[in-house]
C-alpha cells in the first residue's frame, strides 16, 4: 500500500480551553511529528503494514526529525523527497482539556508537489495496491495521481481534507472511497451532517460527484457508509476523549490497513472506528496511533451497534 500526503512538525499547546479572539492563555508546549498523510501512514504501519509514503520534507532539522520518526514507526521512506533550500511543513495545534482542537498549518515543502513529482513517486505503487491520498497536496498533483488509477490498477481512498476546489470530474470518478468528516461532507455537498439520516443524504450527494462509495465519519456518533448497492451505519466506541487531533487520520489509516489485510468492508469500518477510538484517548498525532495488538484487545472488550 502507499500513502500520498503532507508531513508537518506539530507545535502542540495543551490549554485548559480553546481561546476566544483576542484572548491570551497559558499552555504547555510539545513538539510532535504530524501531517495528515504522515499520520495516516504511521497509523497503518502501527497496525502491521509496511506502507510506502510520498511526501516532501525540507532539508532542515525538522525534516530530519520527521523522516526519522516515520522510519522508526515502520513507514517505508524510499519515496520521500528531501528538498534543499525549503522548509518542512509545520502546524500550530491548540488542544483543550475536553479534547477539542484548533489547527493552523504552514505547508512549507508540502506546497510544492508537482504532477512530475507524482509521476516519479508512482514507481513505488504496486499493482492492486491500496493508495490513500489527502487534500493537503496541491490540486494539480492530486489530479495527476488520480488519473493514474486505471493504468496502475490500484484502489484509491481519498480523504478530502482540507477541502478545496479544483479536483477534476475525471479525478472524482477514479475514487473508490471518499472519507470526509461531517464538516468536510458539508463543504463538499452543502448538506449539514448532524446524524445518520443527514449523513445518508450527504452520502448520496457525494456519490453524485463520481466516487464508488462514501464513508462519512461523525465523531463520537460513528460512521456512515453508502455505495450504489448498500448503506449501513456503525456507532462509535465510547471512550474518554483526551485529544481529537488525529482522529480522522487514525480512522483513514485503520480503514486502509484493514482493506489491505483483506477484511470484509463492514469489519474494516468497525476496525477503523476502534483505531480512532484508541487514538483520541492519547495526546499527540502519530504518538497516539495504536498497535494492531492494542486494537485486537480493545475489540475483544467492546460491542458495537449497527443501525
Amino acid at each position: 500500500m502507499m500513502f500520498f500526503g503532507t508531513t508537518n512538525l506539530d507545535l502542540c499547546f495543551n490549554v485548559e480551553r480553546l481561546p476566544t479572539p483576542g484572548e491570551s492563555l497559558m499552555g504547555a508546549l510539545n513538539r510532535n511529528p504530524g501531517g495528515k498523510g504522515a499520520n495516516q501512514a504511521v497509523a497503518a504501519a502501527r497496525l502491521g503494514l509496511r506502507p510506502h509514503f510520498y511526501t516532501r520534507l525540507g532539508d532542515d532539522d525538522a525534516g530530519r526529525s520527521l523522516s526519522l520518526s516515520l522510519r522508526d514507526a515502520g513507514v517505508r521512506a524510499d519515496a520521500i523527497e528531501v528538498c534543499p533550500g525549503e522548509i518542512s511543513g509545520s502546524a500550530l495545534v491548540l488542544v483543550g482539556d475536553d479534547g477539542s482542537n484548533m489547527i493552523v498549518i504552514d505547508p512549507g515543502a508540502n506546497l510544492n508537489v508537482t504532477p512530475a513529482m507524482i509521476d516519479r513517486a508512482a514507481e513505488f505503487i504496486e499493482h492492486d495496491a491500496i493508495v490513500v491520498a489527502e487534500m493537503g497536496m496541491p490540486i494539480p498533483a492530486l489530479n495527476r495521481l488520480f488519473e493514474m488509477k486505471r493504468a496502475k490498477g490500484f484502489e484509491l481512498i481519498f480523504n478530502p481534507a482540507p477541502v478545496r476546489a479544483g479536483l477534476s470530474s475525471a479525478a472524482w470518478r477514479n475514487v473508490n472511497f471518499v472519507t470526509p468528516n461531517q464538516t468536510e461532507a458539508f463543504e463538499l455537498t452543502g448538506v449539514e451532517v448532524h446524524d445518520f439520516e443527514s449523513a445518508a443524504h450527504a452520502a448520496g450527494k457525494l456519490l453524485d460527484l463520481g466516487p464508488n462509495a462514501a464513508l462519512i465519519t461523525l465523531g463520537a456518533q460513528g460512521a456512515f457508509y453508502a455505495d450504489a448497492e448498500r448503506a449501513f451505519a456503525l456507532r462509535a466506541f465510547p471512550v474518554k476523549v483526551v485529544d481529537t487531533t488525529a482522529a480522522g487520520d487514525a480512522f483513514n489509516g485503520g480503514f486502509a490497513a484493514s482493506l489491505a489485510q483483506r477484511l470484509p468492508l463492514r469489519e474494516a469500518v468497525k476496525r477503523a472506528l476502534a483505531v480512532a477510538a484508541l487514538c483520541v484517548t492519547r495526546r499527540g498525532a502519530q504518538s497516539s496511533m495504536p498497535t494492531g495488538e492494542a486494537v485486537d484487545e480493545f475489540l475483544k472488550s467492546q460491542t458495537i451497534l449497527e443501525l
